[in-house]
């Protein structure tokens, strides 16, 4: 029990700060604060298994092979990179999916009803209601209100 309750406190304070603070900051100093934890979680990581790695002994043999495979995961890497870079299809495919969502936004554009439209309906109505209530801008201006002073409220 005694250490549940600062495990739940950790969390709802990690959670309050996830909520609350990092959404308002710029994703240049999210990236920062990422490297440096990472950064810190590895050499903490390092120090905490540093007999653990150095009595290791099973990937000895491995360390003959170590170039090749690094070499062959550059070249797949590379490989990849310059097949989706050039690109296998042809330009029409690509434009494909632009064409259709260009046609949607053009339905909702003429879904959407304009802001003067919307406004001037809003504006009629409370119009209405003013009138129907006596208070509309046709009825004369009640000049008596004008020499009430704050006092007499």
């Amino acid at each position: 029990m005694e250490l549940f309750i600062p495990s739940i406190l950790a969390l709802i304070i990690a959670a309050a700060i996830v909520m609350f603070v990092l959404p308002r900051l710029s994703s240049i100093i999210l990236g920062v604060l990422a490297l440096v934890f990472v950064v810190i979680a590895a050499y903490q990581h390092y120090n905490f298994f540093y007999t653990e790695y150095r009595e290791s002994t099973w990937q000895i043999p491995l360390v003959q092979y170590a170039p090749y495979l690094l070499l062959g995961g550059l070249v797949l890497f590379l490989l990849f990179f310059i097949i989706n870079f050039v690109g296998t299809g042809t330009s029409a495919e690509a434009a494909a999916p632009i064409v259709a969502m260009n046609a949607a936004v053009n339905r909702v554009v003429n879904q959407v009803p304009t802001v003067a439209g919307v406004t001037n309906a809003v504006t009629n109505a409370a119009n209405n209601a003013l009138k129907a209530v006596g208070l509309g801008a046709n009825k004369p201006a009640n000049n008596a209100m004008k020499n009430l002073r704050f006092s007499q409220v």
